[in-house]
Order: structure tokens, then C-alpha cells, then sequence
């Protein structure tokens, strides 16, 4: 019972709340929200000598306050950690402690096997916010199954990567002349929360992954001292940014009623408007969602994302030809957002402008190689076209994307028969099934 209960507190396996619905524990993909990260993270990544193009950024919409990183470029939040952060310095604290994992090629094979099983279970998702469900007990099952003497030894070893990574992030912010106070307020604020404060009163510090408060506290006040821009400006962008974020993943995710009564109509800002666009969506009530995206697109015309919303009102309410233009709108302003193309694609499918949709797909398969939807929506794009090798081939990568990998097989092999005499594409159905052979091979390692 106590190494459950020093698991659950250090690692958040599987809260009970995760249970309550398909949204909790759900890959978020939403163009506006992966944009804003990558802002933040970009820069992070280039002072970390990382090249943004290979590192991998997502969202997990959960109320536990988490994130972390994997040894394959590769990094994680969890939308509590968003929502209960104060600014973007503190997020951007948190990014340049998981950039520092990723560059110091910290690996450790009992957490990194438990991430892995969080992920393939995460990228599964078809895309578009809060959609599909991971398995918790997944990862629960990998820790659980660790010896006492075992998992001492890996946590100790991981709290000398802590230690390593807060050194790294706070490098990485002062090359960039940002402040590392963020990252100090962010563990101020999760040492007065529920967490880990009872985690840090009943554990042995060498159980715990990372190292205690008070070291980190000690390390972090001493830099801030030190560092010339503790007190440096900070693009104000950045801040409005974050705003419009948390406001966004709240209005998605928490219950219509709440938003619309923190966000009342009297409130005429750009925040209010457009939480109010996304409750009443939520809530069924797209002409009231379209009334306010609208006030909002008649104020910022040149806003990408609130034509995309407008996008996704009219889609859902089965306007699909409309949708499409207004996702055109948000492709011409915004081109260099893969998302943002997908979304259209999936509207142009649906309206059956076949032709248009095709150049999109073909470019999001490079843009966007391990989005599900991508292959799905080109599956059924060759279907239409009556061409079945194509159609079954996509079906594969789609099923490998999802984890489905007898589906994979089997949709492989019929590709590679009605595709003899494609030498490229039948090459691939034969990769195909050999990236299936290894992911069902059981990871090696000591466990």
C-alpha cells in the first residue's frame, strides 16, 4: 500500500476522476493551443541546441498538474499543470526543465517504458479537442509490477536527473535573457497545493522522483539572485497568449453553464466573447455560438483561429461547404499550421471536393505523419477514387497509428495485393509490416 500510495502522489497512474468521462486523460489537438505552446517552447528548444522541426509537443487534457518528457523528443503537459499555472513565465519554466530532460538524454527504463504506454495510448486519437481516451492502468501496470529495492534505486537515479534538469533550464533562460522566477512561483504554487505537500510530510526523500521542494527552493533562489535578468521584460504577446489559452481549454472542457456564468454577456471582451462562442457550442447552441464568433471576427478579421472556430460551429451543425470557406480562411492566414490544413481537408472530404482536399493530405502526411485522422480521411479519399490498394494501405497506417496492429497487418497485406505493380507504395506495405512485427516484439530491458 505504500508504494501505491508513493506512486499515485509522484506519478498521478490513476486517479479515480479519470474515470468520470471520455474527456479526462484525451490528446488534445487544437491548432490554436499547439501554436501558442510552440511559441513558447521553440526558442527553449534552439538554446537547447534542439532542433524545434524533430521535438514533439502535446497537450493531455487532465486536471492533474503534470508534465514530462520522453527520451524521444518528445514532450507532455497535462492541461492542469496549464490551468492551474499564473503566467506563461511559469509555463515556460516548466518547458525549459522538460527541454533540459530531452537534451541531457536522461532515460530511465521503468518511467520511460511507463511514458511510452501514456503516449501510444494518447496518439491514437482521430484529432480535434478532447477526443478518444487513454488507458490508465497501462502504465499503472509497468511501475506496479517494480520491486521495492528496484524502484528505490531508479527514483534516487532520477532525482540526479531533476537536479540536472533544473541546472539546464535555468541556463537555457538566461541565454535567452528570460527570467527563471517562473519556475520558482510554479513550485511555490505546488507546495502550497494538496500534492505535494502530503506526498513530501509521509515519503522517504529517496523514493521521491523528484528531489525535495526545499533543494529545489534552495537552488532556484540562489540563481535568481545571481542571474542579471531576473527582473528582465517579458513579451507581453507571450502573457495575452496565455490567456487566451487557459480561457480556451477551460471553455472546452469545463461544463458549458460554468462558463457562460463566468463569462456573462455584459463582459464584451475578447475573452469573454469567445469562452461564450465555445460554451455555446458546447452546449448546443450553435446560432448563439456563431452571433459571438462573428462579433469577434468583425473586430479581429485577421484572427486564424476565430475563423476556425467558426470553422467547426458550422461543421458540427452539418453546414459543411461553409465550414470549408471559413477553414480556406484560416489555411490563408495561418499556412504554416499543418492543423489548420487537416481541419480544412476534413471538410473538403466531406463535401466531396475531392480534388482540392488531396494536395493538403498528400502535405500533411510530411507535416503530420503520426495524425490518425490524416490517413483515415485519404483512406477514404482512394476509396472514392477506386483505388483500393491506396485506400487499404492508409487503412494500415491509420491502424498503426492507433495501436490496432492485427488491423494493420491485415489491411497491409491486402494493400501489397492490389499493389504489385506499385513498386513505392508496395515497399511501403512491406515497411508497414515490419514496423508491425517490431512494436509487437515485448521491449527488452530488466524488467
Amino acid at each position: 500500500m505504500k508504494i501505491w500510495l508513493t506512486l499515485l502522489c509522484l506519478l498521478s497512474i490513476v486517479p479515480e476522476r479519470m474515470m468520470a468521462g471520455p474527456r479526462e486523460g484525451a490528446l488534445i489537438r487544437d491548432a490554436e493551443v499547439e501554436d501558442i505552446m510552440r511559441s513558447f517552447a521553440n526558442p527553449i528548444f534552439k538554446a537547447a541546441k534542439l532542433n524545434p522541426k524533430s521535438m514533439s509537443l502535446y497537450v493531455v487534457n487532465s486536471s492533474e498538474v503534470n508534465a514530462f518528457a520522453t527520451s524521444g523528443s518528445i514532450v507532455v503537459f497535462y492541461s492542469g499543470l496549464l490551468m492551474r499555472a499564473t503566467s506563461a513565465l511559469q509555463v515556460i519554466g516548466v518547458l525549459a526543465h522538460e527541454t533540459a530532460h530531452v537534451a541531457n538524454h536522461h532515460s530511465m527504463l521503468g518511467m520511460e517504458a511507463y511514458k511510452q504506454a501514456v503516449l501510444q495510448n494518447l496518439l491514437g486519437t482521430l484529432g480535434g479537442i478532447a477526443l478518444g481516451a487513454m488507458n490508465p492502468e497501462a502504465g499503472a501496470a509497468i511501475l506496479m509490477g517494480s520491486q521495492d529495492m528496484i524502484l528505490r534505486g531508479l527514483l534516487k537515479f532520477s532525482r540526479t536527473q531533476e537536479g540536472s534538469a533544473d541546472q539546464g533550464a535555468v541556463r537555457y533562460l538566461d541565454s535567452l535573457g528570460w527570467s527563471s522566477d517562473g519556475l520558482l512561483e510554479f513550485l511555490n504554487i505546488l507546495h502550497h497545493g494538496d500534492i505535494l505537500v502530503a506526498c513530501e510530510q509521509h515519503i522517504d526523500p529517496y523514493l521521491m522522483t523528484h528531489p525535495l521542494l526545499t533543494e529545489r527552493f534552495d537552488f532556484l533562489k540562489s540563481h535568481i539572485a545571481k542571474s542579471p535578468y531576473t527582473k528582465a521584460a517579458f513579451p507581453q504577446k507571450f502573457e495575452e497568449d496565455f490567456r487566451r489559452l487557459q480561457v480556451k481549454l477551460r471553455a472546452f472542457t469545463d461544463p458549458p453553464l460554468r462558463t457562460l456564468a463566468n463569462f456573462p454577456a455584459t463582459d464584451q471582451s475578447l475573452l469573454g466573447r469567445y469562452a461564450r462562442a465555445i460554451a455555446h457550442l458546447q452546449n448546443a447552441q450553435p446560432e448563439d455560438s456563431l452571433k459571438e464568433i462573428e462579433s469577434l471576427l468583425r473586430d479581429y478579421p485577421k484572427d486564424p483561429f476565430f475563423w476556425d472556430l467558426k470553422g467547426q460551429i458550422l461543421f458540427e451543425s452539418g453546414k459543411i461547404k461553409e465550414a470549408a470557406s471559413a477553414y480556406e480562411k484560416a489555411v490563408a492566414l495561418r499556412p504554416d499550421i499543418p492543423l489548420l490544413s487537416v481541419t480544412l481537408a476534413h471538410a473538403l472530404i466531406e463535401s466531396n471536393d475531392l480534388e482540392k482536399a488531396f494536395p493538403l493530405l498528400a502535405r500533411a502526411t510530411i507535416d503530420e505523419p503520426d495524425n490518425a485522422l490524416v490517413h483515415r480521411l485519404l483512406a477514404i479519399y482512394y476509396g472514392k477514387k477506386d483505388k483500393t490498394g491506396l485506400a487499404a494501405l492508409s487503412l494500415a497506417e491509420m491502424a498503426f497509428q492507433t495501436g490496432d496492429l492485427k488491423q494493420a497487418t491485415q489491411q497491409a497485406k491486402r494493400a501489397m495485393h492490389f499493389l504489385k505493380g506499385d513498386a513505392v507504395n508496395l515497399t511501403r506495405a512491406k515497411d508497414l509490416l515490419d514496423e508491425v512485427e517490431r512494436a509487437e516484439k515485448p521491449a527488452s530491458g530488466p524488467f
